[in-house]
């Protein structure tokens, strides 16, 4: 190195070692030159453990491989500096969420010497916005269960209105006995049905991932939501295809988004309408599930701010029963599309990549 470059090397070697936040500095091949106490802190090992070490070893690979075009940009000079979000592994293995600010560090003449990296620890913040992402869907998740509360009662009286009135024929001894209790059983397994379905949803669960069917998860859906279509006068149409669409997913998460969609096609049409539900399977082993209906639409000068939290078209919504159910789709590695015309309908496409078998 010149003076100059020595005397600006020095001087960000004593900064890097006061540094209040994670400081890394790099060579131009990615190899760790200096690191100070703070980033050896969130990292977990000792600084000689690091230096001479590829940074990216301790970078979570898929955060690697996601950056990749970005880092490839700042290195040919195209941008600056980068500002992103990434995940470090740390010596026990525990993930930690660090904000990550890289910079070019140069020479008085402007030499490139290498890069800088700024790490401050946010792992505590994401888990708060974690945290409150899985309260806001199971609080989402018990408002639906409440406003489909008053269906399911009509759902339910039904059969125990039939089941009632074979009682007591058969207390009479009118009729055939062994018809009523065919009769009898086939009501109770339609209760035991719809009460499970409703158990399902209102029941805090754990993430977990499955592979599922969807056209077995949108029935279960349309058993539970089909009295309130039938009382909004709404028929739902259904076209599934006979080959199955397979996904990995949390089955609890994608009923709900399910949900949400089928329930706000019905109440888009208070005089009532047909909703029709579609598979469609892609080439690019994908399945699309589109929910149209023939409702009154929405304003093409609001449908990009649709899934902003609080904005909403309903009288008395919030807006965030859209926001989660795309959330959730995203989780899924899936995507949301909408499409509306006033006074012609809306249709709402989900679409999630299939389980390679």
């Amino acid at each position: 190195m010149m003076n100059s470059e020595c005397l600006s090397y020095d001087f960000m070697v004593q900064a890097m070692e006061v540094a209040p936040i994670g400081t890394v500095f790099i060579d131009s091949e990615g190899s760790i030159i200096q690191i100070n106490p703070a980033a050896c802190t969130m990292l977990g090992y000792e600084e000689e453990e690091c230096l001479h070490h590829p940074y990216n070893d301790w970078v979570y690979p898929e955060d690697v491989n996601k950056d990749r075009e970005m880092m490839e940009n700042f290195k040919s000079g195209r941008i600056s500096s980068l500002q992103m979000e990434k995940r470090l592994i740390h010596k026990q293995g525990d993930i930690r969420w660090v904000s990550c600010s890289l910079s070019t560090a140069r020479s008085r003449e402007g030499r490139a010497l290498g890069y800088v990296v700024h790490l401050t620890d946010i792992t505590d913040m994401k888990r708060a916005a974690d945290q409150e992402e899985e309260r806001l869907i199971q609080s989402d998740k018990l408002s639906m269960a409440g406003q489909l509360a008053a269906g399911i009662a009509h759902e339910i009286r039904n059969p125990m209105t039939s089941i009632k009135g074979f009682v007591q024929l058969i207390r009479s001894g009118a009729g055939r006995k062994d018809e009523y209790f065919d009769i009898i059983s086939s009501e109770i397994e339609r209760i035991e049905l719809i009460v499970s379905e409703l158990l399902f949803l209102a029941k805090p669960q754990s993430v977990k991932f499955e592979r599922a069917d969807i056209r077995q998860l949108l029935d279960q859906v349309i058993t539970l939501l089909n009295t309130q279509a039938i009382i909004h006068n709404v028929e739902i149409i259904t076209d599934f295809g006979e080959q199955a669409a397979n996904v990995d997913g949390d089955v609890n998460h994608l009923k709900q988004v399910f949900i949400n969609f089928i329930k706000n096609a019905v109440e888009s049409m208070p005089d009532g309408g047909k909703l029709t539900i579609r598979l469609e399977r892609g080439s690019d082993q994908t399945v699309a599930i589109h929910f149209t209906d023939n409702g009154c639409g929405i304003p093409e000068s609001i449908l990009s701010r649709l899934g902003e939290p609080f904005f909403t078209t309903k009288e008395k919504g919030n807006g965030l029963g859209f926001m989660i159910s795309k959330k959730m789709i995203e989780d899924h590695r899936g995507q949301v599309h909408v499409t509306s015309k006033l006074q012609e309908g809306t249709t709402i496409t989900v679409i999630l990549p299939l389980s390679i078998i």
